[in-house]
């Protein structure tokens, strides 16, 4: 078997009993890695089409949310490896992160196809811009988390790699 490493993890999906939690997990491991390589061509194409002129709340908001997500792939990797009771503190935070940014999610889609307008936040893009937000943001970004979030709660409620004894 080749080793497959994503942000130092290898081998995705090896936890000693490997349930649906855990597939969904690692897959929401590798979305996240594919939100962070492709939301990182967003802001090189926003920055080339658009400037950087985007106002200081767009740029707190988006580095506070590339880094939030680039650390939650590498949680969700680690627990598609891990017992569910053994990671379980940690799945209860990737839960919480997962829910906030569902939220924040579908505000940042609406926001990117002009539904709702928040000038202080966000100009809606067109374009180029737009296109590769729509890749990194509404593909892979919500898929990254609603995984995340499936898995966690997988993992939380009914977790089915519990010894039973």
């Amino acid at each position: 078997m080749t080793d497959f490493k994503i942000f130092g993890i290898s081998e995705l999906f090896q936890a000693p009993v490997l349930t649906a939690g855990h597939r969904f997990l690692g897959v929401a491991a590798l979305l996240g890695a594919c939100f962070v390589v492709t939301h990182l061509v967003t802001v090189v194409v926003t920055c080339v089409v658009d400037g950087f002129n985007w106002g200081i709340n767009a740029w707190i908001l988006d580095i506070m949310g590339f880094i939030a997500a680039f650390y939650f792939a590498i949680q969700c990797g680690l627990s598609s490896n891990s017992k569910s009771v053994d990671f379980r503190k940690k799945n209860s935070w990737i839960c919480a992160w997962a829910v906030i940014t569902v939220g924040a999610r579908i505000l940042d889609i609406l926001m990117l196809f002009g539904v709702v307008i928040w000038s202080e936040i966000y100009i809606t893009p067109e374009g180029p811009t737009l296109w590769s937000n729509v890749v990194s943001e509404v593909i892979f970004g919500m898929a990254f988390t609603v995984a995340a979030l499936l898995g966690s709660l997988m993992l939380l409620v009914s977790p089915r790699d519990v010894d039973a004894t």
